[in-house]
């Protein structure tokens, strides 16, 4: 044997060379078995003249066919010439059958329309809901894959506020809120970053500052025609999807000219607010002869999204079940959010019957918001109250460049893109007072809060408030901090797919598939913070001006016109706007005082370029080094390729086998201390540039079987792997200590993992579907995922100095403790050697209830549930005793750190999850009761167990009516929250085994009116 093809480089080379030559020899030879056809067209709706997407178009005797796509458009290819009979099918649609003269082969277009099925005798009109739910259900079941499917007429149909609530109502998905709005959505238990998701394929860029998930209330519904839920992957879609993949689906321009007019106004419970608007503007038609279609869409909403939350800190004891109120905490959120968006979508069809697409999508979410907090300490301790005033900026933009085309017998689906996300606080002011507790000669409580009885100890905490003095006129400025925050991330794709299209027998056919994809992206994150200890500091007298100078402050004509002072502490009575406001939070806690937030802007005009002299030499606000550590610049390059075959046997088995290669080459950079941070209040140190790179390869096999007995029951069987990327902010090189001098389970140590790798699963699925037309869609789903290689984080795990250098070397950290000899809390990501486990089961019912006598036969109903467990291993810490040997004398007893992994759910997964909508559709109405259930879920788990957080669990009510006034005019109302839910925490100490509430949240029910009209 030659030597040099023992090389792996060689063997390599050689094996593409002969696979390429193979599979191009593939492509001659199945173009040509026989002399085929090509059928294509549109399906519609033969009242409405609306495209009926999911219809089965198939040539009769044959395995040949295909479902119509979100347009209603069909293709068939490789139909042997003659006289064919076609069939259409479409769930609540009377099946059509017709001949179709092939004999010329060739590319014939044939258009069909269906007309709704009889029942009783009589006509039925398929309107609102129920189309929407019909046009779900045929995409289910026709999909090559397992998918659920929200339509756009049921996406218009609900009250969501937003994309990420709209994917909510579908089986296996929880939500994430703000401001009681859903932003985040959680698949099958495994948070947002887990998730893939597009625009038509085109992948959108994350929007957070360190995770790779997507805010998706950016987006608003009125610019989408559907959305796909893939649950599971295909070899020619992107790995990086564990839990699955969304696609955020738009249509092309209409046949005829759409114009389409939304106003809403709304009113919010909590706050009691009315100035509130949601307006969207739709325009769609067709030019050149309808080859050329054009549309643009615009939103502009202004919301009011604030909130009430109460938190509790308790002591716990070490044995027993005993524990002690330590804190009652509140907060109010005042906010309002703005959204705007626009896109412009071009699409052109070109002679073959192949389309070119252009998209340009571009929206943006403002938020400003202040934060009024206080605080009833039980213990006789100084009470804190500030606020944090602050602006968030998040928008997205996505451009793409896109075609299907038909050439050498191939189908050639092709796109270049470029997607960009901005995440910015251009304001951020954070401040805090103090009210130092204080007796008078007397022993009275003057000042602060006095320690409550006993009896309290454990509640009622509303009746702990009582024992505040609130004397604003001794509480004094503790501190501020201004920060600054910006995320950036530019992602650049390009791709190209090829389809061929084979036929062996009449009962045998296939579909060749293969092609590429390369994405390069860019992110960027910068951060700073700036503080000022006016508690222990003297008050700053001299300011920088504009001209460079530096002068003694003067507040004359100003809100602090007559600074309250006493010595060199400012009073907090300077901020209170005139005179203290208070507000109820939850009805029974008292939030004391509100403070003014014109005050506190112009008090950070006033002063942020403050001095202690003259000289400039001590700025009232200093740099906080440890923020400088969150920055990173990352370069990320992932390569893909796949081939997959898809293998039809007449109509009753669908067998999808493929095998995808992902490859990524990246560089990071970030920052270091070379030593540790240390200094009070401010640290001092350095801080310098670091930067490491990454590169890993992964194999990704693929199989899917979709076995159709009957033509009302199929089975889909899956078994493919996938991948999950760590977040931008774990695979840097990151190595941040701060020193807390004596003190020093103070001490911290931040350690980024360069060498972290993606985590690998393994997924198995299995679906049935079963429809029969009284009772409608039935679907049941089990999931199985065994996840190798899971990325945690140690966050905050404390160890002592003998373990902590233990511990380094076992996570394979070159570093030694650099806090010579003292312990230090840790963070670090790392792969776990523990395997992860997460498997559940969906169910799915969908179904219109026209066989029902009377009135009854206008419901529409659906609903879905779904039970997940998991299994992980969590990082944590235990303590271990022994003795320290001193001969001769005497052993001293005393405790090491160990750390640990403990099997435990993952965090963020309900284990219960459930969707509920009974709908009613009669003429122009349509009314809609819908009800969401979330199950409790790990938020955190602490280090030694006795401080862990469950995410309570809730149920939602929402309402949502529509009445037609004339053929081109709907009003709608809708009731968000109907109940006014609650969402909160609770501390679980699984040690004792113990729970305690922890955290509530409302924001309150909101009700919208508004009127559309189409043109």
């Amino acid at each position: 044997m030659n030597a040099l093809n023992d090389t792996p480089g060689v063997t390599v080379l050689i094996f593409r060379k002969r696979f390429a030559l193979s599979l191009l020899l593939l492509l001659a030879g199945t173009g040509s078995v026989f002399a085929q056809a090509t059928l294509r067209g549109v399906v519609r709706d033969g009242q409405t003249r609306h495209t009926l997407p999911g219809a089965n178009v198939f040539v009769v005797g044959t395995s040949l066919g295909n479902a119509t796509d979100v347009e209603g458009a069909y293709r068939i290819s490789g139909i042997p010439l003659g006289m064919q009979t076609i069939q259409v099918s479409f769930l609540s649609y009377e099946t059509t059958e017709i001949q179709v003269d092939l004999t010329e082969g060739g590319t014939v277009e044939v258009d069909f329309t269906l007309l709704p099925a009889f029942v009783q005798g009589e006509l039925v009109t398929v309107t609102g809901q129920a189309e929407g739910q019909a046009a779900a259900i045929n995409r289910q079941l026709t999909s090559n894959t397992i998918v659920n499917v929200v339509s756009e007429e049921k996406i218009r149909e609900l009250p969501d506020a937003n994309a990420a609530e709209a994917i909510g109502r579908l089986p296996g998905v929880s939500v994430q809120r703000s401001g009681g709005e859903a932003n985040r959505i959680v698949l099958r238990g495994l948070s947002d970053r887990f998730t893939a998701i597009t625009v038509d394929g085109v992948r959108i860029a994350s929007t957070g500052a360190e995770s790779r998930g997507v805010d998706l209330s950016t987006m608003p519904q009125s610019s989408l025609a559907g959305i796909e839920l893939y649950k599971a992957l295909t070899s020619d879609q992107d790995a990086d999807a564990i839990a699955g993949s969304v696609n955020l689906v738009t249509k092309k321009a209409p046949s005829e000219r759409l114009v389409q007019f939304d106003v809403k106004g709304a009113y919010s419970g909590l706050t009691e607010r009315a100035e509130q608007f949601d307006l969207a503007i739709r325009y769609g038609e067709r030019f050149l002869d309808q080859k050329l279609g054009v549309q643009i869409t615009g939103n502009l909403e202004r919301r009011d999204r604030s909130n009430e939350n109460l938190d509790l800190d308790y002591t716990q004891f070490a044995s027993g079940t005993n524990y002690r109120i330590t804190d009652v905490q509140l907060n109010y959120t005042d906010e309002i959010r703005r959204r705007n968006g626009a896109s412009l979508l071009l699409d052109y069809d070109t002679p073959a019957g192949g389309t070119i697409r252009v998209t340009n999508i571009y929206y943006k979410t403002e938020r400003d918001f202040i934060d009024f907090n206080r605080n009833y300490p039980t213990d006789g301790e100084e009470i804190f109250y500030g606020a944090r005033d602050r602006e968030q900026s998040i928008s997205s933009m996505s451009s793409a460049l896109r075609g299907e085309n038909y050439f050498w017998g191939l189908t050639g689906t092709w796109g270049i893109s470029y997607s960009r996300s901005k995440s910015d606080y251009p304001f951020d002011y954070d401040v805090d007072f103090t009210e130092p507790s204080a007796t008078d000669s007397e022993g009275n409580v003057i000042s602060g809060m006095q320690r409550i009885p006993t009896s309290l100890d454990q509640g009622p905490a509303p009746d702990i408030i009582d024992y505040a003095a609130n004397n604003f006129d001794r509480a004094f400025f503790y501190s501020a901090f201004y920060r600054d925050e910006a995320a950036d991330e530019k992602e650049w794709t390009g791709y190209l797919n090829l389809e061929n299209d084979y036929a062996l027998s009449t009962s045998l056919a296939g579909q060749l598939k293969f092609g590429g994809k390369y994405r390069t992206k860019s992110r960027f994150r910068d951060r700073l913070e700036i503080l000022s200890p006016y508690y222990i500091e003297a008050f700053p007298r001299f300011v920088r001006n504009e001209d460079g100078t530096i002068s003694e402050k003067s507040f004359d004509g100003t809100e602090f016109d007559g600074l309250n002072m006493i010595g060199d502490r400012i009073l907090a009575n300077n901020f209170l706007g005139g005179a203290p406001e208070s507000r109820d939070v939850f009805d029974d806690f008292r939030l004391n005082p509100v403070l003014d937030r014109d005050a506190l802007r112009a008090w950070w005009r006033l002063n942020q370029n403050g001095f202690s002299d003259l000289l400039g030499a001590n700025p009232e606000y200093e740099r906080n080094l440890e923020a400088d550590g969150d920055f990173y610049d990352v370069d990320e390059r992932i390569g893909a390729a796949y081939v997959m075959n898809r293998f039809v046997i007449g109509r009753k088995v669908n067998l999808i086998t493929g095998v995808r290669i992902e490859s990524e080459d990246d560089d990071y950079g970030a920052k270091y201390s070379p030593r540790d941070l240390s200094g009070f209040p401010v640290p001092t140190g350095a801080i310098r540039d670091t930067s490491a790179s990454h590169t890993e390869t992964v194999w990704l096999p693929n199989v899917h079987l979709t076995f159709r007995p009957t033509g009302f029951l199929g089975v889909r069987l899956a078994a493919y792997k996938a991948l999950a990327r760590p977040s931008f902010n774990q695979r840097l090189p990151t190595y941040v200590a701060r020193k807390a001098g004596t003190f020093y389970p103070g001490n911290s140590l931040l350690a980024g993992n360069p060498n972290l790798k993606a985590a690998e699963a393994w997924n198995y699925e299995i679906n049935t579907s079963l429809y029969e037309g009284r009772y409608g869609l039935f679907s049941v789903s089990l999931f199985y995922k065994d996840v190798k290689g899971m990325y945690h984080l140690i966050d905050g795990a404390f160890f002592d100095a003998a373990s902590g250098d233990a511990l380094l070397d076992s996570l394979g950290l070159s570093v030694r403790n650099p806090f010579q000899g003292q312990g230090f809390a840790l963070t670090h990501p790392y792969n776990s050697s523990r395997p992860t486990y997460v498997w559940g089961v969906e169910l799915e019912h969908q179904t219109n209830l026209r066989f029902l006598p009377s009135f009854l036969s206008h419901l529409v109903l659906g609903y879905n549930f779904s039970v997940i467990r998991s299994e992980t291993y969590v990082p944590g810490t235990e303590t271990e005793e022994f003795f320290i040997e001193r001969p001769p004398l005497p052993p001293i007893p005393s405790v090491r750190y160990l750390f640990v992994e403990r099997k435990q759910k993952l965090e963020g997964q309900p284990e219960f999850l459930g969707n509920v909508a009974l709908g009613y559709d009669l003429r122009g109405f349509s009314i809609r009761l819908s009800v969401a259930h979330q199950g409790e879920y790990n938020t955190r788990f602490s280090p030694d167990g006795r401080d862990d957080r469950v995410e309570d669990s809730f149920t939602r009510w929402d309402l949502a009516v529509k009445q037609q006034i004339l053929d081109n005019i709907h009003v709608v109302f809708n009731l968000n929250n109907v109940t006014g839910v609650e969402e909160g925490t609770t501390v679980v100490n699984r040690v004792q085994d113990w729970r305690l509430r922890n955290d509530s949240e409302t924001y309150g029910f909101s009700a919208d009116f508004g009127v559309r009209i189409t043109l």
